[in-house]
């Protein structure tokens, strides 16, 4: 059996929020006093093992670990040691590379081999701004240490009108000079973000015509079911556009996702989800068709839970 919905969409990818605790507060994702969940609601290391053996045999293929910022969740190495296990072919991470240091061994040990980095700016006081820590020359050295070390680097920088825009072509030059991957992301209208959507919006196209002034880009050919659509500049650097509130994906998407406290969600942009917690083998497979009918073929328009509750 394979988790096929009826518009043929497979789901063979997982994004796995650790935990909803984060040593950042990104403005847009969550507020400076934030509360979060008590870790008694975390799911377990081994019923992350079980649930992800299930997937795993339904045709689940690869996991994304995410937060929060999942390197601050206790027991991640033992999480990582239980998903080295079950068979999957890709096991990567969203982090924002504070703790990335304290951790490249591990990750090594049990071959995350990909690096999804979140860095809003380039400037060390505007990122201190937008994020309200005091990291960006650990964060700056971790992700070419990352890269130093045969880490699969890409780079996400959520762009903001009045925010972060200025900075778009050091971005595209750090894209150029390093070699690494830099994938511009529209600011979504989810929770805590929705208040500032419509001051701070600024579309993947006009990032586009601003970059095409002083460069040319070519197409990057990627997998369908792939979040963003990149390019090349004329000096070989990589970038691309996740759009995904002007230019949805929603037709292709091969994603669930799955909370910290066990809620099993179809969508990013969907508040309804199925608890996974205190359920047998059974009860839960039975939930993973149910959520095969729960995912929208069209995208929602805005949803209220956290950012952080989810994983990015």
């Amino acid at each position: 059996m394979s988790l096929i919905d009826s518009h043929g969409r497979q789901v063979r990818k997982l994004r796995l929020s650790l935990t909803d605790k984060c040593n950042l507060r990104c403005h847009y994702c969550m507020p400076v006093d934030q509360e979060f969940m008590d870790e008694g609601r975390y799911l377990t290391p081994s019923e992350i093992r079980q649930i992800m053996e299930e997937l795993v045999g339904l045709g689940v293929e690869e996991v994304r670990l995410t937060g929060g910022e999942p390197l601050v969740r206790k027991s991640f190495d033992l999480i990582l040691q239980e998903l080295s296990q079950v068979g999957l072919k890709k096991i990567s991470l969203t982090t924002n590379a504070i703790l990335l240091d304290k951790n490249f061994d591990l990750l090594q040990r049990y071959n995350v081999s990909s690096l999804n980095i979140s860095l809003d700016s380039l400037d060390p006081n505007n990122f201190k701004k937008i994020t309200h820590g005091d990291h960006f020359n650990r964060v700056y050295a971790n992700i070419l240490k990352a890269q130093e070390l045969g880490f699969q680097v890409k780079v996400n920088a959520v762009m903001m009108k009045g925010v972060n825009d200025h900075e778009l072509l050091n971005f595209v030059h750090f894209a150029e000079e390093t070699k690494i991957e830099v994938r511009f992301l529209e600011l979504m209208r989810i929770g805590y973000a929705c208040k500032e959507q419509k001051d701070q919006f600024i579309s993947a196209q006009e990032l586009i015509d601003r970059i095409k002034m002083k460069t040319s880009l070519r197409s990057v050919l990627l997998p369908k079911d792939s979040t963003s659509f990149n390019f090349m500049t004329d000096s070989n650097g990589q970038i691309g556009f996740i759009a995904s509130e002007s230019q949805a994906f929603c037709g292709q998407c091969s994603r669930w996702r799955l909370s910290a406290d066990g809620i099993l969600r179809a969508c990013l942009l969907k508040d309804d989800g199925r608890s996974l917690k205190n359920l047998n083998k059974a009860e839960r497979e039975s939930i993973y068709f149910e959520l095969l009918g729960m995912k929208p073929l069209m995208r929602p328009s805005e949803v209220s839970h956290d950012m952080n509750r989810i994983g990015g």
